[in-house]
């Protein structure tokens, strides 16, 4: 069945218009974690996101890139810093805003019904730019179910723009993974006026906005991984993206 939801997606993916609007951390999926790094382990990433939003026009490409830092405070909560270049032309490069985001696991427990392991966490986060032209704070309730080697998370998402007084957006995504021998894990995602990783904090979501994603994640030995995405826009979106991710662990 997994298999053949994996071909659907793929198929899916290729012949709708495009944008990159969605992304998961699968390094904790992976490890069996919740979306709390574990205690006193830090990981530091760069996201590199680039993005055809033409194809009959390269001009129109944007890209942009991310640096953060995780680190595991206590047994059940971790937070994050973040530096990014805003989503810009791609010919462009400027580390133009920031963030900050905690996260606390609230339930973890095993088993739960039919499933292996199931995680509900809490998590906070506010983004801005520099000059506090844009900032938005982020709350969202990632729910995580692990299943074997199976994966499932649904993730609502409240975002709310305080720097333009009322204006907030309500979405979320939902993820199906498998994991091959603790080491490899392919997936997809789907999402709606949400980014699909709290681990960015530019103004990426957008009102009405959907997509669907490809996710290949791998170990490449003890203390690095790497994630790639393919993402398809769905609805008022662009040709093309592509996203990777390279983690240090310590």
């Amino acid at each position: 069945m997994l298999k053949k939801l994996l071909v659907l997606c793929i198929a899916f993916i290729t012949v709708t218009s495009a944008s990159l609007y969605a992304c998961f951390d699968t390094y904790l999926f992976l490890n069996n974690y919740s979306m709390v790094y574990p205690q006193k382990q830090m990981v530091v990433e760069n996201l590199s996101e680039y993005s055809f939003n033409s194809m009959t026009n390269p001009d129109d490409d944007t890209f942009l890139s991310d640096f953060n830092a995780y680190y595991g405070l206590f047994e059940r909560f971790s937070i994050q810093l973040g530096l990014s270049s805003s989503e810009k032309p791609r010919n462009e490069f400027k580390i133009d805003e920031y963030g900050i985001k905690g996260v606390l696991n609230v339930l973890n427990t095993k088993p739960l019904h039919s499933v292996d392991m199931y995680t509900l966490d809490i998590i906070l986060a506010h983004r801005s730019d520099f000059e506090g032209h844009e900032s938005a704070i982020e709350f969202s309730v990632p729910n995580i179910f692990y299943k074997k080697e199976n994966i499932l998370v649904v993730h609502p998402v409240f975002e709310a723009n305080i720097s333009h007084g009322s204006e907030y957006s309500i979405g979320g995504h939902l993820g199906l993974f498998h994991s091959f021998y603790n080491s490899t894990l392919i997936g997809i995602g789907a999402e709606y006026s949400s980014a699909q990783n709290g681990s960015t904090f530019n103004k990426r979501l957008v009102e009405g906005e959907s997509a669907a994603s490809l996710f290949l994640g791998a170990k490449l030995g003890k203390i690095f991984y790497l994630q790639n995405e393919f993402a398809k826009g769905l609805a008022n979106s662009r040709d093309l993206g592509f996203a990777s991710t390279i983690k240090l662990i310590f």
